[in-house]
């Protein structure tokens, strides 16, 4: 889908190293636990786990949309359950109410052994694309 592209083409996405599989027919955003990710204690820092929620919501938001329209992160709120400091993690967004003007989604992160990391919601503003 195009609007997936044009977010996992971003400038960000390629900062933080995200990207998009498929699997089972959903997509994830995966993430590889690098250094320049990691906090002093040598853990994921929070602000790099909120970035995955955030992009893995839009992904879900992006594809709920209509031709024409956007959606921009208003709100979220994040749950942060255990430590990663290793692998690559998986977060896989959904939308769990979408009305006219805002969509909220959440988004579960786990680990490589599928322990869950952090877990989140988010509020989206659905505006107008400017052509």
């Amino acid at each position: 889908m195009v609007r997936i592209a044009d977010l996992s083409n971003g400038n960000y996405w390629r900062h933080m190293g995200m990207s998009t599989v498929e699997k089972e027919g959903k997509i994830q955003v995966i993430m590889e636990i690098k250094d320049n990710l990691k906090q002093f204690y040598g853990n994921v820092h929070g602000g790099a786990l909120a970035g995955l929620i955030d992009g893995s919501i839009a992904v879900a938001v992006n594809q709920a949309l209509d031709p024409g329209v956007g959606a921009s992160t208003v709100e979220m709120k994040i749950n942060y359950l255990r430590p990663a400091n290793t692998g690559t993690l998986r977060a896989e967004g959904k939308v769990i109410q979408k009305g006219r003007n805002i969509i909220v989604g959440q988004s579960e992160i786990k680990d490589d052994e599928g322990n869950l990391v952090a877990f989140g919601t988010a509020t989206f503003m659905v505006t107008q694309l400017k052509r």
